[in-house]
């Protein structure tokens, strides 16, 4: 490397340490030394991990694919395992999305699915959180999920703000209503695995927890509630037919 771009860079990293960036600043000197030279005590821990995890996911790849029919096995397309295999690399710590990567390689391998393996799967599990993986998978299980959007009403003249426009609730054990699973949501979405629609389930018991007086009240702390209500509308999600493939060929 040109002893010019690591003298600068050296001096930076020594320059900012000195003002209050000493562990963030490590951080990038430690990845560095991982990437190109002299590795810390911290780098070599990571690259250790580092190992282990491209252990196991080259063993998952491997088990996957010991379970095509032979008669089946093919020559991954390049187009596919390529950019699978370089874009996991990024992903090697997070088991979730690592499994999913493993899963296109393997399918891409076998005749009988290597059909189903949609270019743009890679890019979209590159732009999938550990959340999104979990709650994709739960629509392996049923088609479609209630979704609700909170609105807060004047009782008089029925006008209304959104104060909530996709609530999901993911934990079905605790029942406890996260809003980061409204962004994950929304990005699935964004993605095309799943559709929001204003059509409601069959069954309004579906609901029940949404419409509950106690989350219902915590809504609205802050608001007059002489003047105000929250009113909720029954939404609904569903998987999409690139969500379905999406699920069949990555989960």
């Amino acid at each position: 490397m040109d002893p010019i771009i690591t003298s600068a860079l050296t001096a930076f990293v020594t320059a900012s340490a000195t003002k209050g960036m000493n562990a963030p600043m490590q951080t990038l000197d430690d990845l560095w030394y991982l990437a190109f030279g002299d590795i810390s005590q911290l780098a070599n821990m990571k690259r250790a991990k580092n190992e282990i995890n491209t252990a196991q996911y080259k063993d998952s790849i491997l088990r996957k694919t010991l379970e095509i029919k032979p008669e089946n096995l093919q020559e991954p397309p390049m187009s596919i395992v390529g950019p699978a295999l370089e874009a996991s690399k990024y992903y090697i710590e997070e088991e979730e999305l690592r499994e999913m990567f493993a899963n296109v390689i393997a399918a891409s391998m076998d005749k009988t699915k290597s059909g189903d393996v949609h270019h743009s799967f890679v890019e979209i599990i590159k732009q999938l959180s550990p959340r999104d993986a979990h709650n994709i998978s739960l629509f392996k299980n049923r088609s479609a999920y209630p979704v609700v959007k909170y609105i807060l009403q004047n009782k008089m003249d029925k006008k209304f703000i959104v104060i909530a426009p996709l609530v999901f609730l993911s934990n079905f054990v605790d029942g406890i209503i996260d809003e980061k699973d409204s962004a994950s949501i929304s990005n699935l979405i964004r993605l095309g695995l799943l559709e929001h629609s204003i059509d409601t389930l069959t069954s309004v018991e579906e609901y029940a927890f949404y419409e509950k007086e106690s989350y219902l009240d915590s809504l609205i702390s802050g608001y007059d509630k002489e003047v105000d209500e929250v009113v909720t509308r029954r939404n609904s999600l569903s998987v999409t037919p690139l969500g379905n493939l999406f699920m069949k060929v990555c989960l």
